[in-house]
């Protein structure tokens, strides 16, 4: 039985031209009906887009790493045709062009791995680009907040953590009080995820674009003033115990009363708490939620002018194609946005009549029901 494939090259020192045309004519030899005109496209793609990243940085192909080509993702972001820049479809095109040279020259023996999986494609549904909390609505909800209470401490160093440090609501909820170290301006964060646990050092943000007066001195001070909160509180807590924790005594679902103080806090605790807080606010829900908070980091720090990979790193995201998101988002060129929800509509008159109607009502219950969209 006759092997028809190719021999590998035996010259690994190839350089970027010379590699794309042996690529170019197996993928021309591998598929017979493909037309002149698609393999002058991939051409296009390859010379303009991958290539000169690498002349950029030379390069060598054999020495391309997947660190590489995750800042060639970020490097995208950032190129510029003669038309503007270049659309998430067009990026989508250049990165898959990327992957099958990449993908080819580890077949050739001219790379040790093939690297071409260690970066997803984009997500092309314009459903996904990220949602931010906006500024105005972000500090209403802080406002919400008494800091005079321990559970308003909580809550409040909380917020921080997500809106000014991009963390997630179930990375906040794993965090032990030894993972926080505000005098250095760190916080190591844990997270699960389906290839394991996976650890980072974020930076307490400083002063981003949007945030209101956010800061790093600020954050710290937060966090410090939850840590003696939580020492005074709950004296038998060490280091390894949650950071976040519950205050209050709970009442199951049978009706009765459990002391819930110390357990660490959930995903659904803090989504529960950002409701009440916004309903407090006046806000809609859905203004203020965990992800949107977590993508008014995102957004904020693009706007401001932070590095990509750097980005990506803090927000603890696997691909850079996740983080190539918050630098095509439309919201930044109008400032931190996100869809308004908008406050309250004013109560029609048939909803006007039924409350009013509605006997033993106080007026606090009348103003929530008139004016607090569920």
């Amino acid at each position: 039985m006759t092997n028809n494939r190719p021999k590998p090259i035996e010259s690994p020192r190839l350089s970027w031209p010379a590699a794309i045309e042996l690529f170019l004519d197996r993928w021309a030899t591998d598929h017979p009906t493909l037309r002149p005109a698609t393999l002058d496209h991939y051409r296009e793609q390859l010379e303009t887009r991958i290539a000169a990243f690498a002349s950029q940085r030379h390069i060598a192909l054999d020495r391309f790493t997947r660190e590489d080509l995750r800042a060639f993702v970020a490097w995208l972001d950032q190129y510029q045709t003669p038309r503007g820049p270049i659309s998430q479809r067009g990026k989508q095109m250049a990165l898959n062009c990327a992957k099958m040279l990449l993908r080819w020259a580890h077949q050739q023996g001219l790379l040790a791995g093939d690297i071409s999986r260690s970066v997803r494609g984009y997500r092309l549904d314009p459903v996904q680009a990220p949602r931010g909390a906006r500024s105005d609505d972000l500090e209403l909800l802080l406002f919400a907040f008494n800091p005079r209470t321990a559970m308003g401490v909580r809550n409040i160093a909380m917020v921080h953590l997500m809106a000014f440090c991009g963390l997630r609501a179930s990375e906040i909820c794993a965090l032990n009080a030894g993972d926080l170290h505000p005098m250095e301006g760190q916080v190591t964060v844990r997270s699960d995820t389906g290839r394991g646990r996976r650890r980072r050092n974020v930076e307490l943000a400083s002063v981003i674009g949007g945030a209101p007066a956010a800061t790093q001195s600020a954050i710290a001070e937060a966090l410090t003033a939850w840590l003696g909160v939580r020492a005074r509180a709950l004296p038998r807590l060490e280091d390894d115990d949650p950071l976040f924790v519950t205050l209050e005594r709970s009442r199951a679902a049978d009706g009765v009363d459990r002391n819930s103080e110390g357990q660490r806090m959930t995903v659904e605790a803090i989504r529960l708490m950002l409701r009440r807080a916004a309903q407090r606010a006046g806000l809609h829900p859905r203004q203020v939620t965990a992800r949107g908070l977590r993508h008014h980091f995102g957004l904020s720090a693009t706007a401001a002018g932070m590095d990509q990979l750097a980005l990506m790193e803090a927000m603890g995201h696997r691909s850079p194609v996740m983080t190539a998101r918050y630098a095509s988002a439309d919201e930044i060129a109008a400032g931190i946005g996100g869809r308004r929800f908008g406050r309250p509509a004013w109560p029609t008159r048939g909803q006007l009549d039924h409350v009013l109607q509605t006997p033993g009502l106080s007026l606090s219950e009348i103003a929530r029901r008139l004016f607090t969209r569920e």
